[in-house]
């Protein structure tokens, strides 16, 4: 009899353990982070004030914690906001829990976000491009968006999206030099909402503040390009039907 409760209270011990550990390494990264704010000049809010979660639903990101093997947890926290050029812009954690069988893990990431009315964006993805993509492309499987007279960003990047004809257009050739040069991110832009995240990885501060300054150059460089609008998405989607059924 006397086993069993030892071993009942060595377990409850260790769990209680590893759960004072968690919120010891979150208020340490809380502390962090909210010290970089005040460094930077930018508000902290601990918890989404901003309904950010909800905003960004429609997103590859924000859609793995509604899979079949993925938690549905979703948290947004250690939230900075500012502004560049007019453009609202935001600096956050979101972690989820991500299930398979009966183990589960939780993933940390830093997400960047931007909301202009004026972006235009069309509807894309970029990530680095790897060897499975290269292959699916060679075999004619699947093909991203290349630019033959950039080769540098074409083999280095996936772009995939809507409405080919407006996506070159925004990444202009000083857009892909820009992404060249930096540590390769993933992008998911829609209409005038953009992010940018590091898979998996949350940043420390000092790589965090980096990764804003980048995301806000990212932020100029989208708003000078395009032009044109989406009063003229009509003529390129035919324009992108003339090219598939030639």
């Amino acid at each position: 009899m006397f086993f069993p409760i030892l071993v009942i209270t060595a377990m409850a011990a260790f769990a209680a353990g590893i759960f004072w550990f968690k919120q010891q390494r979150k208020a340490q990264r809380r502390n962090e982070l909210q010290q970089l704010a005040e460094t930077m000049g930018l508000p902290f809010y601990e918890k989404d004030l901003f309904g950010l979660s909800n905003q960004l639903k429609a997103f590859d990101l924000f859609k793995r914690e509604r899979g079949f093997r993925w938690g549905r947890g979703g948290h947004v926290t250690n939230v900075m906001r500012s502004q560049v050029d007019g453009t609202d812009v935001w600096l956050f954690d979101y972690s989820y829990v991500v299930h398979a069988g009966n183990t589960h893990r939780e993933v940390r990431q830093t997400v960047f976000f931007a909301n202009d009315k004026n972006f235009q964006l069309p509807d894309f993805r970029l990530r680095p491009e790897n060897w499975w993509q290269k292959l699916l492309g060679v075999m004619g499987a699947k093909k991203d968006i290349n630019f033959p007279e950039h080769p540098d960003f074409s083999n280095r990047f996936w772009l995939t999206g809507e409405i080919e004809a407006l996506i070159r257009e925004k990444f202009s050739p000083e857009l892909q030099r820009f992404l060249t040069e930096r540590p390769p991110v993933h992008l998911e832009g829609s209409n005038y909402y953009l992010i940018a995240y590091k898979p998996g990885k949350a940043l420390n501060a000092d790589e965090t503040q980096v990764f804003f300054e980048h995301c806000c150059q990212l932020v100029q460089l989208m708003k000078a390009e395009g032009k044109s609008g989406l009063l003229d998405l009509a003529e390129m989607k035919k324009v992108d039907a003339e090219r598939l059924s030639s």
